[in-house]
């Protein structure tokens, strides 16, 4: 089911996308920040100089300049000597322990980067309409919030749950809750199924690619397991033109499946390695509360108190957020720092 509708919220400092299959449930995610303009985003194309060769990776590290370093995979008759200009075209974005993966660009073709690049690789994605949303609105906020959970409901009852490892993306699925009919081999045929498809939504939303295991209920007999590869890869070939692949489950009920990476996944773009909200995030979420607030209370005096290091992170950005929330609702919204643990808006003393 292709991508049918995009949403877009845009606050200070941060665009929120979400993309809605024809069923209207969210498909895929894109985060655009200010702090982008330090990254190498999906399919932009940047200047770099080859820092060193690598024949045994099959390619060369290149420097990006303030945008960081890549790996640029070359074909066995291209050579790059260390040192030379090359204008390379971004495929996937940095992630943690990875370095972007870049080739190089035929500047003759048109570059599209960034959510446009993101909207070109959703099937529909391009063509999708766009309807824009007030800061806060429930059903961004409830679709980001679904790509940072752990656990995740299916429609029949039952729940999927998925982790990424540094080496691999573990789903499991729990049965818990779910009226079972029929069969026992056919209730695992159903909830396997519904799950697989799941799994292939939950990977667009949170940007994951590389290597994903399924551990599916048993009993999976050879008809069940072509059903539930299928489930995967019909869901997220619908949605999505990334290359992927997937085995049909194994005599342990383990599917394998691979998928090219493309997007820095979401949880790092919003929290730390202790799964905390990073300060960005802290004043960012600040910042489209207060906006959300003065929308609905337009003659209302209003302060946000930010953590200190959110605080600190939104001074040194150089974002100017009261001055770009002043030219919308005037001098009535101020900032500043606190003892908070999380952003607090309050009416102003």
């Amino acid at each position: 089911m292709p991508v049918a509708r995009l949403i877009r919220e845009r606050t200070v400092g941060e665009t929120r996308w979400v993309a809605l299959d024809g069923r209207g449930a969210a498909a895929a995610l894109y985060l655009e920040r200010s702090s982008d303009a330090a990254r190498a985003v999906i399919g932009a194309r940047l200047a770099a100089h080859v820092r060193k060769a690598d024949a045994a990776l099959g390619g060369a590290f290149v420097d990006l300049g303030p945008k960081g370093e890549a790996f640029v995979r070359l074909k066995p008759d291209v050579r790059l000597a260390e040192g030379a200009a090359v204008v390379v075209g971004v495929v996937a974005e940095a992630r943690r322990g990875k370095l972007a993966r870049v080739r190089i660009a035929d500047e003759t073709a048109p570059a599209l980067e960034g959510v446009e690049a993101w909207r070109a690789s959703l099937k529909g994605g391009a063509a999708a309409v766009v309807e824009d949303r007030a800061a806060g609105d429930g059903e961004v906020e409830a679709a980001y919030e679904d790509a940072l959970s752990a656990r995740v409901t299916l429609r029949g009852g039952g729940r999927l749950q998925a982790e990424r490892t540094e080496a691999l993306v573990a789903a499991d699925i729990d049965t818990a809750g779910r009226a079972v009919k029929g069969s026992r081999a056919e209730a695992a045929r159903a909830i396997n199924v519904e799950a697989a498809g799941e799994l292939a939504r939950q990977m667009l939303l949170r940007g994951w690619g590389g290597l994903a295991v399924l551990d599916c209920v048993a009993p999976v007999d050879k008809a069940a397991g072509g059903q539930i590869r299928a489930a995967f890869l019909d869901t997220f070939k619908d949605l999505s033109a990334r290359q992927v692949k997937a085995l049909a489950p194994s005599e342990f009920g383990l599917m394998e499946i691979s998928a090219d990476w493309q997007l820095t996944p979401l949880g790092e773009r919003l929290l730390d390695a202790g799964a905390a909200p990073t300060p960005e995030t802290l004043a960012l979420n600040g910042l489209r509360q207060l906006e959300a607030d003065a929308r609905a209370n337009r003659m209302a005096r209003l302060q946000l108190t930010l953590p200190a290091a959110a605080h600190g992170w939104l001074v040194a950005s150089g974002l100017d957020a009261g001055g770009q929330l002043a030219q919308t609702y005037g001098g009535r919204l101020t900032i500043q720092p606190g003892a908070t643990l999380m952003p607090e808006v309050k009416p102003a003393p």
